[in-house]
């Protein structure tokens, strides 16, 4: 059996694609994983986001510094950057978020928007968002391009390429123009 015969090319395309296989298993894993995560978000919702909706009834005609007080006591996980009184309301500016009260009601009303850590990391990743990301991805897509190459010439027989493979192959293509054109 020599270095480039039929049978040692196809072990060594096996061998590869095994090991290099082995290798790329967790990332596989996160861009699946993110994949199906953006495929199905809201329009407008970020799924690495929750949103924390709060409504309250406080005391009417609370002055700033007693409005200030009353939330940093009773809302102490949320963190209270600015407030711009107007007229009968004030405009709240929190740490991820916004909201206002109504003085002349009473009512409070504010929205928080907190990651969802490993969401958004995955997330992070699959927009390719990290500078340093760069490089492992475009090997990943290297690694993706090979495991096509090589699986389509690992199989002999009545299941190779050129035998039923090639219907397979050819109903894919298929799928992917339908899609484009419908």
């Amino acid at each position: 059996m020599t270095l480039w015969s039929k049978s040692s090319w196809r072990k060594w395309l096996r061998i590869i694609h095994r090991d290099l296989g082995y290798f790329t298993v967790g990332i596989t894993l996160i861009y699946a994983i993110s994949g199906i995560i953006l495929n199905h978000k809201q329009s407008r919702v970020d799924p690495a986001f929750k949103t924390i909706n709060v409504d309250a009834q406080l005391a009417p005609m609370l002055t700033v510094d007693d409005f200030t007080a009353r939330f940093e006591r009773d809302y102490a996980d949320y963190t209270l950057n600015k407030i711009l009184p107007e007229e009968q309301t004030y405009q709240l500016f929190l740490k991820g978020g916004l909201g206002y009260y109504n003085a002349m009601t009473g009512e409070l009303s504010f929205e928080v928007y907190q990651k969802k850590p490993l969401v958004y990391f995955m997330n992070k990743l699959h927009y390719n968002q990290k500078n340093y990301w760069t490089t492992p991805a475009d090997f990943y897509a290297g690694a993706l391009i090979f495991f096509v190459l090589s699986g389509l010439f690992m199989v002999r027989g009545k299941n190779s390429l050129l035998q039923r493979g090639k219907w397979y192959v050819l109903a894919g293509i298929l799928l992917v123009v339908l899609y484009i054109w419908l």
